[in-house]
């Protein structure tokens, strides 16, 4: 059935982070936007950034006028009748509050409709419901208020003057009433239930307007862009990740924006220190993966994007400890759960951070060459950072500028270099680390090496 939007909204990437800046008018649009599924097909995808294009231009052309601002509150006052809505189509008859749903609905879709078809926006047509507005408002007042009106029916009116007058006895004329006021509910209802599935297209354009609406608005707030669209290999210039990159924005720090591209049958090695960024790189390529294939701004400079059937990310703080599992098991059994999937036909992307780090150096280093091996001959977009020396591997190597000028250049460089970094101990130094410990093992790193 494919990965659901909340299923990865509180993982490890930022994808809670994006959510909760995108200024959405309604918790219905909230709900769905949560509810829906990961995009695999290009040409969905294609047709979604088409969509997100065609308002991004339309806010960026009234960003300075009141036309937006009309829109969205408007959608602030959808709700999600959407129960309502499968019982009248069930045969049910919706009482006096829920028909004041369906007819705020109807005019909110009127507004909204007259007010895109001022505008270039095409992608999403709204229904006409103009005669469910006036079926719900029979005397044309336009007021989001609902009762059963007078205009229903003479009897009806009749029967609220002799109440009103006092003519009648009070309980016989309000249990005439109340049967007339029944049937009249049972008509509307039959004649609702005709129009149920425009009904529903409404509600459900209108969240798609308003997610729209607030995905474009968000390419400018954190600086996203749309992507392109490739088959072969994925790139990114200027890639960032928007949650640290806010987060060092509040320290007066900058973040150093990446570079990086990988293809195909072609595994990336990344090798640096830690805390060179590695990890978060490999991170911010899962987010960055997911954004596209729901639809969202890219947050880089520019980026081509393959669309994948799964997303693997393996780093550190992804282990289940819940399971019993020790760091190593936890993760090599994701490492497997990923290989078995590009076993099975699937196109994956294949995020793994420091394989078999937690093991001895010299079987680390066979379990993370072998992985290369193995997934260079499988249909998949793989990186894999290592500290490990990983020799005679045929593959695209990165590494970490690293530690330059007393400060950690965090920006990816191309290398030749199988051999293993080597910048802990200038970093412990600019961590002002205790000296002697660092000197001790500056002593041991020449005992070995001699």
């Amino acid at each position: 059935m494919g990965t659901r939007f909340k299923d990865i909204l509180d993982s490890t990437y930022g994808i809670r982070f994006i959510f909760s800046k995108l200024n959405l008018s309604s918790a219905l649009s909230g709900s769905l936007l949560k509810e829906s599924r990961v995009m695999t097909d290009r040409a969905d995808i294609s047709q979604a950034y088409r969509e997100l294009e065609e308002f991004s231009n339309f806010v960026n052309l009234n960003l300075n006028n009141s036309l937006i601002d009309k829109i969205r509150i408007e959608l602030c006052e959808v709700r999600d009748i959407r129960n309502t809505l499968l019982r009248i189509s069930q045969g049910s008859i919706p009482d006096d509050i829920e028909l004041f749903e369906i007819k705020s609905l109807s005019m909110i879709n009127q507004k909204v409709k007259t007010i895109l078809e001022s505008t270039e926006i095409n992608c999403i047509k709204l229904p006409d419901l103009e005669d469910v507005t006036n079926l719900l408002d029979p005397e044309g007042n336009r007021i989001t208020s609902f009762y059963i009106y007078d205009a229903y029916s003479n009897d009806l009116k009749e029967i609220r003057k002799e109440i009103s007058s006092g003519s009648m006895e009070a309980e016989d004329a309000i249990c005439k009433m109340s049967l007339i006021e029944d049937r009249i509910r049972g008509e509307i209802s039959v004649k609702l239930s005709e129009r149920i599935s425009e009904i529903y297209e409404s509600l459900t354009n209108l969240a798609r307007i308003d997610i729209l609406m607030a995905k474009a608005l968000q390419l400018e707030d954190l600086n996203l862009i749309i992507p392109s669209h490739s088959i072969n290999s994925t790139s990114y210039s200027g890639m960032f990740n928007p949650e640290v990159k806010e987060i060092l924005k509040n320290e007066k720090k900058e973040y150093q924006l990446i570079d990086i591209e990988f293809k195909i049958f072609e595994p990336l090695l990344i090798t640096g220190s830690n805390m060179g960024g590695k990890s978060l790189t490999l991170k911010t390529l899962a987010l960055c993966q997911y954004l596209y294939q729901f639809g969202f701004g890219i947050p880089a400079c520019e980026a081509s994007i393959v669309a994948v059937d799964n997303v693997f990310l393996s780093v550190g703080d992804e282990q289940d400890y819940r399971k019993g599992l020790s760091s190593f098991a936890a993760e090599i059994k994701r490492i497997d759960n990923m290989l078995s999937a590009a076993r099975g036909g699937k196109f994956i992307l294949s995020l793994t951070d420091e394989p078999a780090g937690t093991t001895n150096p010299k079987e680390g280093t066979a379990l993370a060459a072998a992985l290369l091996k193995v997934l260079k001959k499988r249909r998949a977009l793989s990186v894999v950072t290592t500290h490990y020396n990983i020799e005679n591997i045929e593959c695209k190597r990165l590494k970490v500028v690293g530690f330059e000028n007393g400060v950690m250049n965090y920006k990816l460089s191309s290398t030749i270099d199988t051999s293993a970094p080597g910048e802990a101990l200038k970093i412990a130094d600019a961590m002002g680390i205790d000296s002697e410990w660092i000197d001790a093992a500056r002593e041991e790193l020449g005992v070995n090496e001699n």
